[in-house]
């Protein structure tokens, strides 16, 4: 016999394709509002849906966590390549500019 934790929740149906292929390539916000346009509902009730999906596949929520390090990673990257860009400049300016 199953227990009752084995057996599915009926009030949690799986999110439709779309949403969860967008999950799957991290645009949380592509698929709150893919639900929102298939089932009609609010953005708060398709949030609600999304982060549920999210908290019961623990493997969805890790590869969401790896895909936000590393677009955070990507975006200090660009950060620090702009600051170098800027002093470069700002050293040109000070230290070259009367010598031309």
């Amino acid at each position: 016999m199953r227990s009752k934790a084995m057996r599915a929740d009926p009030r949690h149906k799986p999110l439709p394709l779309e949403a969860a292929t967008l999950l799957t390539e991290g645009k949380v916000a592509e698929a709150v509002e893919s639900v929102r346009q298939a089932e009609g509902i609010g953005r708060r009730a398709a949030r609600k849906r999304v982060d549920a999906h999210i908290a019961n596949e623990p493997m969805l929520r890790v590869q969401l966590e790896m895909q936000g390090h590393a677009a955070r990673r990507k975006f200090f990257l660009w950060f620090l390549l702009i600051d170098a860009v800027i002093v470069a400049l700002a050293i040109y300016w000070f230290v070259y500019r009367d010598q031309a």
